[in-house]
């Protein structure tokens, strides 16, 4: 099963194959999970986990219907995506997601030690969409074209989202960590 590509996997999987499911569910387990955490705030790993969940779910219930005309993982992160973005509109609605931003400002590092405090802090602050798209380029490892099948978003849009992550991490990082980082 090791050799198989994520695109194998997933059509054995349809067609019954257990342990094919076993091994793409241990291949994006943690870099899948971080995403959600990422999209969702430090504060919110208990939803995190519930929705991580639930795309394997999806891709359970979706299995027959898979095709590879894309890669698998274009696919997972299209599924996850959605859920994030139902998300956001629930928390939006009930101010739950403003808050947990407002909490993560709160706390303001200074010093080289305080970096991956800062880094959650900062990427806490970039809007919804800026910080997928960041993280789906630089965590992920999506390149732009598949982040836009992910997203369902034109390549002007995402890199104009890539753009304006990258400038505002960079100074809001300047502003917490000075010049030195």
């Amino acid at each position: 099963m090791n050799s198989l590509t994520d695109e194998q996997l997933m059509v054995s999987f349809s067609k019954g194959e257990q342990r094919a499911f076993a091994e793409l569910y241990q291949r994006h387990k943690n870099p899948l999970y971080r995403y959600f955490v990422r999209q969702l705030g430090a504060s919110q790993h208990a939803r995190a986990e519930e929705l991580y969940q639930d795309v394997w779910y999806r891709v359970i219930d979706k299995r027959e219907s898979y095709a590879p005309s894309a890669k698998f993982t274009t696919w997972l992160y299209h599924i996850a995506h959605n859920l994030v973005i139902d998300e956001h509109r629930k928390n939006l609605s009930s101010d739950a997601y403003a808050k947990t931003l407002s909490d993560e400002q709160k706390h303001t590092p200074d010093m080289d030690g305080d970096k991956p405090q800062a880094i959650k802090a900062c990427m806490a602050l970039l809007a919804p969409l800026q910080r997928e798209a960041f993280l789906l380029r630089h965590e992920a490892g999506f390149e732009p074209a598949q982040i836009c099948e992910i997203l369902g978003a034109k390549a002007e849009a995402v890199k104009t989202r890539l753009r304006y992550a990258m400038e505002q991490l960079r100074e809001c990082l300047t502003k917490k960590l000075g010049e030195r980082q």
